[in-house]
């Protein structure tokens, strides 16, 4: 018969569906957001490279828009002054690191 669901519908209930979070992982968004500190530290420091040239770089290697870079490193800026100012590793520490990197 048309319609008989419809009646029916309304007296049953129907279980409600957790959502969970989708997207990227905040673990590895912290273990990126760590890589692109050592490698902003190696284009300034090491290599010597203007910041928009940097930024190009790190774009062209993370995917990643040059604003959203930006932003990283603001939300990571004392990380970020404690490489520069701190540690300043050497190439051979970021090679132990990072040795997938070409350093």
């Amino acid at each position: 018969m048309r319609g008989q669901q419809s009646l029916f519908d309304n007296y049953i209930e129907k279980p409600v569906k957790k959502t969970s979070r989708k997207g990227r992982s905040a673990d590895m968004i912290a273990l990126r957001d760590q890589c692109l500190l050592y490698r902003y530290y190696y284009h300034i420091k090491l290599q010597g490279k203007r910041y928009d040239m940097a930024l190009q770089e790190l774009s062209a290697e993370f995917w990643i828009k040059n604003s959203n870079i930006i932003y990283r490193l603001q939300c990571n800026s004392e990380r970020l002054e404690q490489i520069m100012k701190e540690e300043q590793p050497d190439l051979k520490q970021l090679r132990v690191l990072y040795p997938w990197w070409a350093w």
